[in-house]
């Protein structure tokens, strides 16, 4: 049979519509094959950038423990070259500057934390008093209150930070530091003495439970100057302030009290008004220090009393001229990858210990 005109136009249009569906379908299985392959690419992509950002990591991480290495070696110097005394002159004092290492750079500095006022200093125990003389003896001199003495100068720093008493009177903040740190539940632990009234103006638990986010008070020793954002009524600008000036160094340990006196060589002048001196008498001492620093706490008390007819009443107290305790804190920068580095470190008997390390931006 002889197929007509109508059969073979049909069977054109049959094979233009299957052809059609075939381009399409093929159109479509391109479309998908280059999109998987785009995104095993980018994958690949994310991966060896991932690894790569994980390896120079990993690298910074090492040259921040060679800086810590290194801050050990030269505080071991130090206290080899003078026992005695730590001061601004000091080669840890010195700024590292930026040292090139392979892909990037790196830098830090020391920083002596006794040169700051130690919060944790509110908790110290009351001290016990002395037994009665014998017939005859004189009257044994008291053991100072050395809290008592730390919130007081605590108080006169925030009369510097905060004149404008946006916290509240100074005695607030010191209340407020002592409820986060001290064990029990009483609001406003005001002083150490049990006949002294409680005032009333700190924070405990349910107040800090009452916030959005809730939390509770620490009820232990700040372990860093960063949880006093975490307190009443410290903000970000009071924070700023008051971050160069304070610590949140160890009172204890193996149930022996561990002292951490502001050394005097490496105050600065902001500190020394803390301890009574007025601007032009710590201006004074703080001038001297920058190239003459006093090499024993005798050497500190006899420039007082021959230069300071008004001594302040405690500056003995709780004070030195040498270190046990020194901030580090360095960055290390590799291509893209930057980390920080905050260490403490211990410097104990000749012998470096490093007590915390965070990797966080202060």
């Amino acid at each position: 049979m002889k197929p007509n005109k109508k059969h073979i136009t049909g069977a054109l249009r049959n094979f233009k519509k299957q052809s059609g569906v075939a381009l399409i379908t093929a159109l479509i299985l391109t479309t998908i094959a280059v999109s998987v392959a785009g995104t095993v690419m980018y994958r690949q992509q994310i991966q060896i950038r991932l690894s790569s950002n994980i390896a120079h990591m990993e690298q910074a991480y090492l040259y921040a423990n060679g800086m810590e290495d290194w801050a050990g070696t030269i505080l071991i110097k130090s206290f080899n070259d003078h026992k005695e005394y730590d001061s601004v002159l000091d080669d840890w004092a010195v700024l590292l500057p930026p040292i090139p290492i392979p892909g990037g750079v790196m830098n830090g500095q020391l920083f002596d934390l006794q040169a700051r006022l130690n919060l944790n200093s509110l908790d110290r125990p009351q001290p016990i008093p002395p037994p009665p003389p014998r017939e005859g003896q004189p009257q044994p001199e008291p053991k100072p209150d050395i809290a008592d003495i730390n919130r007081q100068r605590i108080q006169k720093l925030i009369e510097q930070v905060d004149p404008d008493q946006e916290m509240g009177p100074p005695e607030n903040f010191t209340d407020i530091v002592k409820d986060w740190i001290d064990k029990d539940q009483e609001n406003g632990n005001h002083s150490n003495n049990p006949e002294e009234e409680i005032s009333g103006n700190g924070a405990e638990s349910p107040y800090y439970q009452s916030l959005e986010p809730a939390y509770y008070s620490a009820n232990t020793l700040l372990v860093s100057p960063t949880e006093l954002r975490l307190l009443k009524g410290v903000d970000k600008k009071i924070y700023n302030k008051l971050k160069e000036h304070v610590s949140t160094l160890p009172i204890k340990a193996n149930n022996n009290e561990i002292k951490t006196p502001i050394n005097i060589n490496t105050a600065t002048v902001d500190v020394l008004k803390t301890i009574g001196f007025d601007p032009t008498e710590a201006g004074d001492i703080y001038d001297k220090v920058q190239d003459s620093p006093f090499e024993s706490k005798e050497e500190f008390e006899n420039y007082v009393s021959d230069n300071i007819p008004e001594a302040p009443a405690d500056f003995k107290h709780d004070t030195d001229v040498n270190s046990s305790y020194f901030l580090l804190q360095g960055k290390v920068e590799i291509h893209n990858s930057r980390l920080f580095i905050n260490s403490i470190l211990e410097r104990k008997n000749g012998r470096i210990s490093v007590i915390m390390r965070d990797f966080s931006k202060l």
